[in-house]
């Protein structure tokens, strides 16, 4: 609540609640529209941010990037994804698909398909990899951490606007309910989500994380070699991606 607000825009803070994450974010938008709020902007209480990155997300906004997000530090290391420990995360579909080996080489796979979930098309996601002097990437899925949407794109969802995907195996909550938000904008809504790489964010663990932190654990990336308690490592995909 101490970040600066930008100039001519009215801001208010509102704190969502509820029995899971996919209520709070719907009760957040609930009080914001009741407000009347022209543009929702999601902010994970778990984090650090700087203190101009609302200036920032209008002047992105005003620019004419309809969904404007930051990316965030990840608690952890996934096995398989193409990523680092603690590395920030968000996924586009990539510019190339490629399946299946042969003579010990990727061969590229033209056929065009409908994207069912990671599991099943993995192939055709990559993970952002923000390129030096380039401030803004599209992107296809990103978490809720930092998310600003107008609540004209809320309106075109369906409802609920969140909500939570169950592991039946298990009976867990599965970390998708933002990401799914983010994907609907894009099929529903008809928004086009960016990411302004300029805006570095800290996700608090036990420590506050920042980008540094998937370079200073690399090794952390290999099982044995990390504090599980620290960095949980994860190496294989739950029963459930199996599922669309």
């Amino acid at each position: 609540m101490n970040l600066e607000r930008p100039d001519g825009v009215s801001v208010r803070f509102f704190r969502g609640s509820g029995w899971c994450p996919a209520r709070r974010h719907i009760h957040i938008c609930e009080q914001a529209l009741e407000w009347g709020a022209d543009a929702i902007c999601i902010i994970g209480s778990d984090q650090m941010h700087p203190e101009d990155m609302l200036v920032r997300l209008v002047d992105r906004y005003n620019q004419g990037h309809e969904v404007v997000s930051a990316m965030v530090p990840s608690r952890g290391y996934f096995a398989w994804q193409q990523m680092k420990p603690f590395q920030p995360m968000a996924w586009r579909f990539a510019s190339k698909s490629f399946a299946g080996k042969g003579n010990g080489t990727l061969k590229q796979d033209t056929k065009i398909r409908e994207y069912r979930n990671l599991a099943k098309d993995g192939d055709m996601m990559e993970v952002i990899i923000p390129e030096e002097g380039k401030d803004m990437e599209r992107c296809n899925f990103i978490g809720s951490g930092v998310l600003m949407f107008h609540v004209d794109h809320l309106l075109a969802l369906e409802k609920p606007w969140f909500k939570e995907t169950i592991n039946p195996h298990d009976m867990q909550r599965l970390a998708s309910m933002d990401t799914t938000f983010v994907w609907r904008l894009q099929m529903e809504a008809h928004a086009t989500v960016w990411i302004d790489t300029t805006i570095k964010v800290k996700h608090v663990h036990s420590f506050q994380i920042d980008e540094t932190y998937q370079d200073r654990f690399g090794d952390w990336a290999k099982q044995g070699e990390g504090d599980p308690s620290v960095c949980r490592f994860h190496e294989t995909v739950m029963a459930s991606r199996q599922e669309d």
